[in-house]
């Protein structure tokens, strides 16, 4: 009966621990879908910002017609700082956003609003351009770490496994 226990937890422990490499990959996975969202919203916001005449707050809802940009609608703010400050902080950790990304997202909303048309034009062109940089960085991490940490999940449960057994 002990014997059946010690197979049932190492079953356990393996199972756990392959899970958790499988979801640090899912989070390097939703870093890269999270950024391509932001490029794709950018360009939609440059296209808005460009041939509408709503205010700021507007035009960035309309943009953010992806699922995991929700954050950027559905507030009530009529000061755009404290808009952009609530869009940023309600991000979901499980999207996996480094503090590079963070800071260029809060960096993007500080400038944004205060220029004229052509001036916010040039300044969402620079921080696609930033952007880009960080989705590459990004799925070239996806490609290194991805398997590392699957398959470091397994094995290293399968270790503890066998000292236990």
């Amino acid at each position: 009966m002990n014997l059946y226990l010690k197979i049932l937890g190492a079953v356990l422990l393996v199972f756990s621990t392959t899970f958790c490499g499988f979801m640090l990959s899912v989070r390097l996975k939703s870093r890269c879908k999270f950024l391509l969202a932001f490029q794709d919203f950018l360009c939609t916001l440059e296209t808005n910002i460009r041939y509408n005449t709503d205010d700021i707050i507007r035009l960035i809802e309309k943009s953010a017609i992806n699922p995991m940009l929700s954050v950027f609608s559905g507030t009530k703010h009529s000061d755009f700082s404290n808009y952009w400050q609530k869009a940023i902080s309600s991000i979901p950790q499980s999207y996996g956003l480094k503090n590079d990304d963070i800071t260029v997202l809060v960096d993007f909303g500080k400038a944004l609003g205060t220029t004229d048309v052509e001036g916010q034009l040039n300044h969402i062109e620079l921080y696609k351009n930033i952007l880009n940089s960080q989705l590459i960085k990004s799925k070239e991490e996806y490609k290194e770490k991805s398997k590392l940490y699957k398959v470091l999940g397994f094995f290293t449960g399968s270790i503890i496994a066998i000292m236990f057994i």
